[in-house]
């Protein structure tokens, strides 16, 4: 195999790794996070080069109505919301040409992806942001790994 040939086939299989490992890392996030309405999990975006700072509006989905009886802080669901889930699409192609962000920049997301009071119930179990973080490094080096084998 020429050298220009084969460096043109690990840059492809390089691309696909990272375009595999983002893609599949903004749905880890969206699976993973509490949803009331489906905003925050709606709300992950891929940015190339900078944070995409894109939030879905306030008026999302319906949120669930709450009766407080001074107890706690979540009060009880008297009337269940809708939950609404869309992933944003990245339409263009992602390669290892950028640094790649993926963002949630709604307000209190920070606070729901750190703070186990705030992410109570999450699919993902409370420490669902830190352990998605965790698990990613060492993915992405599997996903290189498996699609520069396919190199002939």
């Amino acid at each position: 195999m020429a050298l220009a040939d084969w460096s043109r086939k690990v840059s492809n299989a390089l691309d696909q790794a990272l375009a595999e490992h983002i893609v599949l890392t903004q749905s880890k996030l969206a699976q993973a996070c509490p949803k009331d309405t489906g905003r925050m999990a709606s709300s992950f975006y891929v940015g190339k080069d900078k944070p995409n700072l894109t939030v879905r509006p306030d008026d999302w989905s319906t949120p669930a109505k709450r009766k407080y009886s001074g107890v706690g802080t979540e009060g009880v669901i008297v009337e269940p919301g809708v939950t609404r889930i869309e992933i944003p699409f990245y339409s263009n192609k992602i390669t290892m040409d950028g640094n790649w962000y993926i963002s949630n920049n709604l307000k209190y997301a920070n606070r729901v992806a750190y703070d186990p009071i705030y992410s109570k119930g999450a699919p993902g179990g409370q420490a669902w942001f830190t352990n998605i973080a965790t698990q990613q490094k060492n993915k992405l080096s599997k996903r290189i790994e498996k699609h520069m084998r396919k190199i002939k």
